[in-house]
């Protein structure tokens, strides 16, 4: 499905796959809600996966649930009674939210906190947005009462599911709808059959835009490192630049890391030395550095 949206890959078996990300939505979620419903009407879809990532929306997942209900968007509505019938309207689909971050909705390490380091919010506009979102938590929780946990008996608070804080809280709003929230690096591995790939292979060589040490735990690279040191695979880094000491990336199962920026060095410093008109597209120089390593690279 392509179109001003966003691009859906529809999968063998009915699966389809959606990126949050790419409805381009603001701080409303509300285009996130129409991928949905366009994703949903697609021709054999029966399932659906929805990527939740980076969002710059801090709604709680409000909009997308009211372009999900056919509702204007209106942010910070109050008689949320409307969420029965949609729950009901989109009961017995499978979806689900392949999270990119397990923060919860609320808290020192809910949405709000985490809005601080990727939208450069201030304290004070954290706090505010907290509050909001706080306030709208009550509203769905008296729309749609929480269930106990069968095992328990205690409530289960969808607001604490890890990874609810995902997009702004989108995925504790697909939550309120049924959907499964799940680490995105999960999913990824199991749609790409990462496994057998990596067992039928005899170099594992995996990109990195800046390998550092965000990469060491919870991404693609640190579960492709995890599984090819499971079946003794080698594994080789190619980044644009690499931060990772040598005793780092050996604990991830990683081989070789190489970078076009020399280690060491940052991207500022390299551009400045670059002549005008001589400075190498990234695209080309990572294309150069895979072409130098595979000339070079041996197993050690």
């Amino acid at each position: 499905m392509a179109g001003e949206l966003a691009t859906a890959v529809l999968l063998p078996g009915g699966v389809v796959i959606v990126e949050a990300a790419h409805a381009r939505s603001g701080r409303s979620s509300y285009p996130v809600g129409i991928l949905l419903l366009a994703a949903a009407s697609l021709p054999g879809t029966r399932s659906i996966v929805l990527g939740v990532g980076d969002l710059q929306c801090l709604d709680g997942g409000l909009g997308m649930l009211q372009a999900m209900a056919g509702r204007p968007d209106e942010p910070g509505e109050i008689d949320l009674e409307w969420l029965r019938a949609l729950r009901l309207q989109w009961r017995g689909r499978s979806i689900t939210a392949a999270v990119s971050e397990v923060l919860p909705l609320l808290g020192f390490h809910g949405a709000a906190a985490r809005a601080q380091e990727t939208l450069g919010l201030d304290s004070a506009e954290s706090q505010l947005l907290e509050n909001a979102l706080g306030v709208y938590l009550d509203h769905t929780r008296r729309a749609l009462p929480s269930h106990k946990d069968l095992l328990t008996g205690k409530e289960r608070r969808l607001d604490r599911e890890p990874g609810a804080g995902a997009g702004g809280g989108v995925a504790f709003a697909m939550a309120l709808m049924g959907a499964v929230l799940r680490p995105g690096v999960d999913v990824s591995a199991e749609l790409a059959g990462l496994d057998q790939q990596i067992t039928e292979a005899d170099l594992i060589v995996i990109g990195e835009d800046v390998f550092d040490w965000r990469s060491l735990q919870g991404t693609v690279l640190a579960r492709v490192g995890e599984v090819s040191a499971r079946y003794g695979k080698p594994v080789v880094v190619l980044s644009r630049e690499a931060h990772v000491g040598r005793r780092e990336s050996a604990s991830l199962g990683v081989s070789g890391v190489y970078s076009v920026i020399p280690a060491g060095r940052l991207q500022t410093d390299v551009q400045q030395d670059a002549v005008i008109g001589e400075a190498t597209e990234p695209a080309q120089a990572v294309a150069g550095l895979a072409g130098r390593v595979a000339g070079t690279w041996t197993p050690g």
